[in-house]
């Protein structure tokens, strides 16, 4: 019955895609802006009511085509399935779902773009990167301000959907959650028809928990937001970099992929990895790839993420075009571009209106440095918007730790009154945002009072607590502080304390380093306090030492 529907509606339908393969208009269904981009098979949006058979017997040809539409929904590749959002192989899957109107939106599952530039593996250091020329992209950002304030990243949950993460790197995050890795493999018997390098194949859909990078471009993202930090070991490991909050926990989320007999690197398969993301609690999302097509089925997703809460971090593209890339030009979705060494928006950046901020990627000749794919302890380095947008994500996932309730409007409020402008040349600033990112100036704006368990044995505790007072524009902190803090017992009886003035900092804030030697503590208290008033300045901090 489903070859009959087909043969009688086959004609008509194959007119319909000649006109325009882009994507299927289906009555008042959003259009997808056609790309020349590879493609591979289609994605599909679905009603969630399809329609039932008619039991009327003089519309047989409707009722076999109800039916046959039944069939096919069947038998799509469920990406999305609450937002209705399949894979077909090819176009002869969905015939009876587009004739019965039960299909909304066809798209081709293009291919998706990873925004890097000259990615390569330069000789195994053996030296501390942290430094004007390894890490100028940290320093430039004012990355100590964020660290003398106390702030890891701890609690935050940043997902990297990209092409994994090298496990196996001395300097791999500390935390890392459940990735998964999604991916088309050829069968036998396969049903999606996945297209690559002109070779067409029967393959299956599958996922599992190998995120294991055979690319460089995931594990280079990952390095950069959370690299293990202050592992150097005297006769041993000297090498590596600082991630910029080391104590976030990473979800590696694998969707392009170099493994014999696999295929990624889809839309279809970034969808799925953006999904895993949000159903598995990402509060920050890093998406440094891109598409030039407007796709409507990705942005679907996307905004299933936005409306679940995630902060949607994107860079914005290499070309030095006006070219919108996806996601990053979408409205909820904070693009990044790209600055240089000294500040300036580097040649290859978008030249575009979907610019929110820049950090720094580097330019020709100047690399951004991380943990490469191949061994235990060597560094990749490139440029590219890849690599300024986690820049943005560790900022977002510090502050973050500092208020759980930011938003993604509360972040982007922040960037635009404080990032800076004054690097980028006049010509460049439309296409710039609001500059170049600056924790010191974040932290400015929003305070913060910190406290960490920095050691603790045989009994003893070592805290650090910070403070970075919030100033006006234009306004200076002021030149001392008293810092105050208490060990209580489990019945809240306190049982030592410390009050002494805490040290400032070149980047503005002050802290106190004390050490303990209570082993019943429970949990600490730091306040500080103004030297003139001993009056709290801030809500005091509580800290669990057990």
């Amino acid at each position: 019955m489903k070859r009959m529907c087909k043969a009688l509606g086959a004609f008509a339908l194959t007119l319909a895609l000649t006109l325009g393969l882009a994507s299927i208009s289906l009555a008042a269904a959003p259009q997808a802006t056609e790309s020349d981009a590879p493609y591979s098979g289609y994605l599909v949006i679905l009603r969630d009511d399809p329609p039932q058979p008619d039991p009327a017997p003089f519309d047989l040809i409707g009722q076999a085509t109800l039916l046959s539409a039944q069939q096919e929904r069947e038998e799509l590749l469920p990406l999305v399935p609450d937002l209705g959002i399949y894979k077909a192989g090819e176009i002869g899957d969905i015939e009876n779902l587009v004739w019965s109107g039960q299909a909304t939106l066809v798209e081709p599952d293009y291919e998706v773009e990873l925004l890097d530039l000259d990615l390569n593996s330069p000789a195994t250091p053996n030296d501390d990167y942290f430094n004007s020329t390894y890490q100028f992209n940290l320093l430039n950002i004012h990355i100590q301000a964020a660290w003398d304030a106390g702030l890891t990243g701890d609690g935050v949950t940043v997902a990297v959907v990209d092409s994994g993460l090298n496990l196996s790197h001395v300097d791999a995050p500390v935390k890392i959650g459940q990735g998964r890795y999604y991916f088309y493999r050829e069968e036998k018997d396969g049903k999606y028809l996945v297209t690559k390098d002109g070779v067409t194949r029967q393959c299956g859909y599958y996922s599992n928990a190998n995120v294991t990078d055979g690319l460089g471009h995931g594990s280079m993202i990952a390095g950069i937001i959370a690299a293990n930090t202050n592992n150097r070991v005297p006769g041993g490991y000297t090498g590596g970099i600082a991630g910029m909050a080391p104590n976030v926990t990473i979800l590696p989320i694998k969707c392009s992929t170099t493994i014999e007999g696999h295929v990624g690197g889809l839309e279809s398969n970034y969808i799925s990895g953006v999904n895993y993301a949000v159903e598995n609690g990402a509060d920050i999302i890093n998406m440094s790839w891109g598409l030039t097509s407007n796709s409507q089925v990705m942005h679907e997703a996307i905004t299933k993420a936005a409306n679940a809460g995630c902060i949607l971090i994107a860079a914005n593209g290499n070309s030095a075009s006006s070219v919108p890339y996806y996601p990053a030009a979408w409205s909820n979705v904070i693009g990044v571009g790209s600055t240089n060494k000294q500040g300036g928006l580097s040649s290859f950046s978008q030249r575009n209106q979907y610019t929110d901020v820049c950090a720094p990627g580097g330019d020709t000749g100047q690399y951004i440095h991380s943990l490469w794919y191949t061994d235990s302890n060597s560094m990749g380095r490139a440029t590219g918007c890849s690599f300024a947008a986690p820049l943005v994500v560790g900022a977002a996932a510090l502050l973050k730790e500092h208020d759980p309730s930011m938003t993604q409007a509360d972040f982007l409020a922040l960037l635009k009154s404080t990032s800076d402008i004054s690097t980028i040349a006049t010509a460049d600033r439309p296409y710039a945002g609001a500059g170049q990112l600056n924790m010191e100036r974040l932290l400015a704006a929003t305070g913060h009072t910190g406290a960490m368990v920095q050691s603790g044995t045989d009994g003893s505790v070592t805290l650090r607590s910070a403070h970075f007072p919030a100033t006006a524009a234009g306004e200076a902190a002021g030149d001392s502080a008293v810092a105050l803090i208490g060990l209580y017992n489990p019945q809240g009886h306190l049982l030592d304390s410390r009050i002494a003035s805490a040290a400032r900092s070149a980047y503005g804030a002050y802290s106190l380093t004390a050490t303990f030697q209570t082993p019943d503590a429970a949990t600490a208290q730091v306040y500080f306090l103004d030297p003139a008033t001993l009056s709290a300045v801030d809500e005091p901090v509580t800290i669990p030492l057990a």
